[in-house]
């Protein structure tokens, strides 16, 4: 768990973040939100005493951080930042051992995990592990840059604007593959993000910060539904607010037992699609019903406008 309390940083007579007081559990995704310049970042940097704080106090599993040296708690914590940070002049393979090494881990130990990683993060070791940072494309070069972050097993993850320099399409894989990820290893992540909707789809709590304090801490839909008067219910919107609750829950969570035999083919959608998804297919498609289906693409329910409009009222 990790618990900040009372945190203020000042850099001369600017307040930067003031009097910041939060829990988040051991396995959450907790993303920090808010406009540029609010505080997010620098209070991400005083998580890893990369900036120090003017008063507060920060304690991970109940041990206050400033009990160790910055360099040893940077080595027990992630951190991956928008640009990458990888080390032009190393391969791959050197980037992702960088922390294993300076622990002290042994060669096979670290080739071992280097290849785990990469797996894990769909770069087909062979190929990739030699490769330079300057031979990878700006996702590839992102999913290296998390694997480096998780090399030594940390137990938590900072991420700052982690996807925010790249284009739509590589972000939205690199967000679903953070997230199954983050399920199977089970760490703690904290994000920073100027992205509602990126906040949205990744958090299990948003923190809506703006200049320098925490305004809210709630779940994605604890949040949409009793946004706070002022700053939060202006960020999370008016008339957008009911599509955005949509995207907090999965088809699995609604869906019904699959007809018998249907009369004609109905398009798919998988399972752990999110209910706004569900909404844009039927739409898109111009029917009333959609074929839900598995992994392994085998049906495993239906679900229909009617059920997504009964939604409405609750979700």
């Amino acid at each position: 768990m990790i618990e900040v309390k009372a945190l203020s940083k000042q850099f001369g007579a600017q307040v930067a973040v003031n009097n910041l007081s939060f829990k988040v559990d051991s396995g959450q995704f907790c993303v920090l939100v808010g406009t540029s310049g609010c505080g997010k970042s620098t209070m991400l940097r005083m998580l890893n005493r990369l900036i120090e704080p003017s008063q507060g106090q920060i304690l991970i599993k109940g041990k206050d951080v400033t009990t160790q040296s910055p360099e040893q708690l940077r080595r027990r914590i992630g951190y991956v930042i928008q640009g990458m940070g990888l080390f032009p002049h190393r391969t791959v393979q050197q980037n992702i051992a960088t922390v294993p090494k300076l622990l002290g881990w042994k060669k096979p130990e670290i080739d071992a995990r280097v290849t785990e990683l990469l797996t894990l993060f769909k770069l087909d070791a062979a190929t990739f592990a030699s490769k330079y940072p300057h031979q990878l494309s700006g996702g590839e070069q992102q999913r290296v840059g998390v694997a480096r972050a998780l090399a030594a097993k940390p137990e938590l993850l900072l991420m700052d604007e982690p996807f925010g320099a790249l284009d739509p399409l590589t972000r939205e894989l690199l967000q679903d593959e953070l997230l199954k990820v983050q399920q199977l290893l089970g760490i703690t992540i904290i994000m920073v993000t100027h992205d509602l909707e990126e906040a949205i789809k990744m958090a299990d709590v948003i923190a809506v910060m703006d200049k320098g304090t925490l305004l809210q801490l709630d779940t994605p839909e604890a949040l949409l539904r009793n946004p706070k008067a002022g700053f939060v219910q202006e960020l999370v919107g008016g008339s957008e607010r009911p599509l955005r609750l949509l995207s907090t829950k999965q088809v699995s969570q609604i869906m019904t037992a699959p007809i018998a035999q249907a009369t004609h083919p109905l398009p798919c959608i998988h399972a752990e699609a999110s209910l706004r998804e569900a909404m844009a297919l039927l739409i898109w498609e111009q029917v009333e019903q959609l074929q839900v289906v598995n992994v392994a693409g085998q049906t495993v329910g239906q679900v229909s406008l009617h059920d997504l409009l009964q939604q409405g009222a609750r979700v």
